[in-house]
């Protein structure tokens, strides 16, 4: 038990853990010798098999002799009681004794195992200078392996006698069964007041996938850059930052909201605003191409279950796109090589009606129809040097305007990442269909269009149920 301890400061204001103390240190005393401390406990001989049962209570499953677990009120201590019991007393000297000279210590709040008694020794001291003398280790079960010399630990920590918040821990040691001093020991401290719990999980994943797959950092790491830049940034982008909430620039994201994929506006509703063609043209263009993200919907499954859902993050993408595309990108989970065959009926109702071939041609449509009414739409805002010096003008002063160039931009860089994944589902090997890979990957918006209706469609049960019978 290398000390160890986190709890709420009503009980100690900022005690300093595990910090030097160079006055202690420098304070101490030489080690007893071997004939000292721990030594002179009647320790048992581990290589002979001695028993210790003090009062012990024993697990249902445990049958022989070979482990005891007990309380620690009983009378005849442990090596490790004797630790804990000289630790209390501020005895460092004394708890060092317990160590072989060659002992190993991995107290996992430190980055380095102490290696040595010595080591152990100065780092005891550093502790007893660190915390107040009614600061005391209880406890609470022992594990004893007597025949291959193992002791388990379960224990907290009491300050004046009540027991603080945050302190329990386990800790392992293994003796040498010579001496029956301790070899080695190994902590683990209860996490403090936030515990991370599955979001510890989550992260740890996460890093795993980064270490598995480096590139994953890209989408991430722009993300970051993303939101800056686009909703807080300052000069960066023109326009004020998302946190003025300017009046100018939400009647110019309902106007453009009013006006989606051009219908109001070439209907000629009484409603819809009037635009520039220009921006409108970028602005459905954005979401057209942000729609056929939903086309690999299939990337999300009951086997298949990523950190941001799929279908909310398309959602999403109709609102905000690079900011929950870049997010899903980095954090999904891979398709793994012991896939089992994906079938359209095991999808979900929206992810099916995505898999139809339309869904190409028809966002593809909506999409070169926006390039087309950027250009000829609104003919009040004249020819192509007109409107076009006149949205130049409009975007060197609009957030919301520039901010749709920087998705379109990622789109383009990033509207392959999920391909490969896709034709592994559809049962395309690495090697085959290498064109319209590349079209998918390379060919900015109309390439995602033409794989959408060019894929290999999914199989159904049915159609493998048919292929059975005959």
């Amino acid at each position: 038990m290398i000390i160890q301890i986190l709890f709420l400061s009503s009980y100690l204001q900022q005690i300093q853990a595990f910090a030097p103390n160079a006055a202690v240190v420098g304070a101490m005393r030489n080690r007893r010798s071997a004939d000292d401390g721990c030594s002179n406990y009647p320790t048992q001989s581990f290589s002979q098999g001695t028993t210790t049962h003090r009062n012990a209570f024993r697990f249902p499953f445990m049958t022989d002799d070979k482990v005891s677990v007990s309380s620690s009120r009983s009378t005849s201590q442990t090596i490790v009681e004797q630790y804990f019991a000289a630790w209390n007393k501020r005895n460092m000297d004394e708890a060092a004794a317990c160590f072989t000279e060659d002992a190993e210590y991995n107290d996992t709040a430190f980055p380095q195992p102490l290696q040595g008694k010595e080591q152990i020794e100065k780092h005891l001291y550093r502790c007893a200078g660190a915390f107040p003398d009614t600061f005391k280790f209880v406890i609470d079960d022992l594990a004893v392996d007597r025949e291959n010399g193992k002791i388990g630990a379960k224990w907290h920590v009491e300050n004046g006698g009540e027991e603080l918040p945050f302190t329990r821990g386990t800790s392992f040691y293994t003796l040498d069964l010579d001496s029956g001093l301790i070899q080695s020991g190994f902590d683990v401290v209860e996490p403090a007041v936030i515990k991370p719990g599955d979001a510890g999980l989550t992260l740890l994943s996460q890093a795993a996938k980064i270490i598995e797959q480096p590139v994953r950092i890209v989408p991430l790491v722009l993300w970051g850059a993303y939101m800056y830049v686009v909703f807080f940034s300052e000069g960066i982008l023109p326009g004020a930052n998302a946190l003025v909430l300017e009046q100018r620039t939400w009647e110019e994201v309902l106007n453009l909201s009013l006006n989606f994929f051009l219908v109001a506006p070439i209907l000629n509703l009484p409603f819809s605003p009037v635009v520039h063609p220009g921006l409108e043209g970028i602005f459905n263009l954005l979401l057209s191409w942000a729609a056929m993200f939903a086309g690999f919907l299939s990337d999300e499954r009951d086997d298949k279950k990523n950190l941001m859902p799929m279908l909310p993050t398309v959602a999403g993408m109709q609102f905000l796109t690079s900011a929950f595309l870049l997010p899903y990108l980095g954090t999904r989970e891979s398709e793994t090589e012991d896939l089992e065959p994906v079938f359209v009926d095991d999808l979900g109702a929206v992810a099916r009606a995505f898999e139809s071939k339309a869904v190409g041609p028809f966002l593809g449509s909506v999409g070169l129809m926006s390039i087309v009414w950027a250009f000829v739409g609104r003919p009040e805002f004249g020819g192509f040097n007109e409107r076009y010096s006149s949205l130049i003008d409009l975007l060197s002063i609009d957030r919301v305007g520039s901010s749709f160039l920087v998705d379109l931009a990622i789109f383009a860089l990033f509207q392959g990442w999920l391909v490969d994944d896709d034709m592994t589902r559809r049962g395309v090997m690495q090697g085959e269909m290498n064109t319209l890979k590349a079209v998918a990957k390379y060919v900015p918006f109309f390439g995602m269009a033409a794989y959408l209706f060019l894929r290999p469609a999914l199989p159904s049960k049915d159609l493998d149920l048919v292929g059975v019978d005959e």
